[in-house]
């Protein structure tokens, strides 16, 4: 059970009344299903005015107190929040998240403007009518055995604290992004957890920790927003790595994503997930994600890597400047063409 200070559980509910996505009874419940608390919210009263049922949500959530080790109820929900909200009010989640031990904070994505995009929900809904779906029973199988190698990312500074995810492409080196790994200074006080997982009747699964190797590799693009990172104790020998190497995709192609959205377990997204777009550096999607898929993996219907995923939201086209409500990565061969030639030998040594 949480018990917030009057002053914070005020500012909190000031804060929350406000946001557009928590405006109807119908949103909110989208709300707390996005957060992974959809069991809760029939014992929640989600009608009547913004004021009431956000009080009646803090209060719930907060008396509900863990539903695992790692995460409290309400911290699930603030986390989620946090890719609805500003910059300032993302900073005042997150002192709320680490003051009361609710959660490890998501890593604050790339500033990406205001949405004026030119397409809905109903355009992209309309364009994947009548796509064939049938895949052979063993595309599960290696989605699972892909899966191993994706990475949960705590990241601890002074008294921040933030999370992602990453994926090894090598027996000790994992790809992330430059905004949840940006300064090898970070390092001493990161882990990269692995099997951080639940099981189909939502169990968690027994996970394992690594930290860097001492003096070990460390090389970051803030422009193409990648970072590789070598860790200590090969990890890959037991999880596996993915080879990145460089992918033909193009439009209207899928792509799935194995995340730790809002800093959850591992998930993936493999439904509605059409490109929309490739060139420049990018490709972009409609897959979903949320804040903390950050570093992932963007895997065509092979389960081979061609983009590292790293933003969402009001994303313009390189080529057009037109701007569209997607999701985008950064194209491996774009990543690869930038690495040292020494790094490189060593990613390349290892795909192949």
């Amino acid at each position: 059970m949480l018990n917030l200070d009057v002053d914070d559980r005020k500012q909190l509910i000031t804060l929350l009344k406000d946001l557009p996505e928590l405006a109807t009874e119908r949103s909110r419940l989208q709300i707390l299903e996005l957060a992974g608390l959809k069991q809760l919210a029939p014992m929640i009263d989600l009608s009547g005015a913004s004021f009431v049922a956000i009080s009646e949500i803090v209060s719930y959530l907060s008396k509900y107190g863990r539903l695992t080790y790692d995460h409290e109820a309400l911290g699930l929900f603030l986390n989620t929040l946090k890719g609805f909200v500003g910059v300032q009010q993302q900073e005042f989640l997150d002192g709320l998240l680490t003051k009361y031990d609710m959660m490890t904070p998501i890593a604050a994505l790339p500033d990406i403007g205001q949405w004026k995009g030119g397409e809905t929900t109903a355009d992209i809904l309309e364009k994947i009518i009548g796509e064939n779906t049938l895949r052979p029973i063993a595309f599960l199988q290696r989605g699972l055995e892909v899966a191993r190698s994706v990475a949960y990312i705590g990241v601890q500074s002074g008294y921040e604290r933030w999370s992602g995810t990453g994926f090894l492409v090598a027996k000790d080196l994992l790809l992330t992004n430059n905004h949840v790994l940006p300064s090898s200074d970070l390092l001493l006080n990161s882990i990269f957890r692995f099997n951080y997982e639940d099981d189909f009747r939502g169990r968690s699964q027994p996970s394992q920790e690594y930290h860097v190797k001492p003096s070990g590799i460390f090389h970051t693009n803030q422009d193409l927003d990648y970072t590789l990172v070598q860790l200590d104790g090969e990890p890959g020998q037991k999880w596996g790595w993915l080879p990145l190497l460089s992918r033909n995709i193009k439009r209207r192609e899928r792509v799935n994503i194995i995340q730790h959205p809002a800093g959850r377990p591992k998930e993936i997204s493999f439904q509605n997930n059409f490109v929309e777009y490739v060139g420049g550096n990018v490709v972009q999607y409609v897959t979903s994600t949320l804040n903390g898929s950050s570093g992932s993996p963007v895997l065509n219907d092979g389960w081979e890597v061609v983009a590292l995923h790293h933003a969402g939201g009001n994303i313009p086209e390189p080529t057009t400047q037109t701007r569209y409500f997607r999701n985008e990565g950064i194209l491996v061969e774009r990543i690869l063409a930038d690495l040292p030639s020494e790094i490189r030998e060593l990613v390349n040594s290892a795909a192949n």
